[in-house]
């Protein structure tokens, strides 16, 4: 597993997230005239799909075996296409989640361009990139400073998926086999937590910011509830990649310092 990522602040990048990053590469890639859109499965399938809706263009995937770490086009019509995208003078645009240290985006673009035989035709988008990726991205969301956490990167389900996520050195901690929350609770801004909103770790303000940052520091918590906007404020500042709720009439609304 990638110790590296796991000394970094955790960002959960949901489906949310995931829908603002791909439209807001709409407009360039209609300029870009992309005529395919082929997305790496498991983790680029689910961005691939929302480009084909966003541009009107046909999606289909390249399948990707780890264990021998080749790359296939399994649906036969796809070759039509690519001809058909050569000839049109459009571009097919590859699609993975994370553009990491391992093999996966890499081995999936030489297999892309030796049935292509041309780098300008093929542009690459992935939802996360790191310093040190391997391949570069033409569209990415840059995640080096942080250690961005998919919505289906969650739930380890399975040893397979576990093995998996290890083998490219996506997993999770050992010790995260879910999320840490924490709940900030004062008098004044009372929270209201339904049963389900499984809460680890409790504290009451006192007025003791610093107390709280070290708290969270320590703790380390994926999600934070709290209703008081000073401290919400300070624990931003201090840790802008924090996901807070507030609640409100016993829903939560989520605030951010990257909103």
């Amino acid at each position: 597993m990638n110790t590296e990522l796991s000394r970094l602040p955790v960002y959960f990048y949901g489906y949310d997230d995931i829908e603002t990053f791909c439209l807001s590469k709409r407009e360039q890639l209609v300029q870009e005239n992309i005529g395919l859109v082929l997305g790496i499965l498991r983790g680029g399938g689910i961005p691939a799909l929302m480009l084909s809706q966003m541009l009107g263009i046909p999606v289909d995937f390249v399948h990707y075996d780890r264990e021998k770490a080749r790359a296939e086009i399994k649906n036969g019509d796809v070759f039509a296409l690519l001809d058909a995208c050569i000839k049109e003078g459009k571009r097919i645009l590859l699609v993975d989640d994370v553009a990491g240290v391992g093999y996966t985006l890499a081995n999936c673009y030489g297999y892309l361009l030796s049935l292509i035989k041309d780098e300008s035709s093929i542009r690459v988008l992935t939802l996360v990139h790191h310093e040190n990726s391997r391949t570069k991205a033409d569209y990415c969301k840059d995640c080096s400073s942080v250690h961005a956490i998919l919505p289906w990167e969650r739930y380890v389900t399975g040893r397979q998926c576990l093995d998996d996520f290890a083998k490219a050195q996506e997993a999770l901690r050992d010790d995260q086999r879910y999320k840490t929350i924490l709940a900030i609770d004062d008098s004044v801004n009372p929270l209201i937590l339904k049963h389900e909103w499984i809460v680890d770790h409790q504290l009451e303000f006192n007025g003791d910011y610093q107390s709280i940052v070290d708290t969270i520091r320590i703790i380390g918590p994926e999600e934070i509830y709290c209703n008081n906007e000073s401290v919400i404020d300070a624990i931003l500042i201090e840790f802008p990649f924090a996901i807070v709720y507030k609640t409100i009439g016993a829903k939560r609304y989520r605030v951010s310092s990257l909103d």
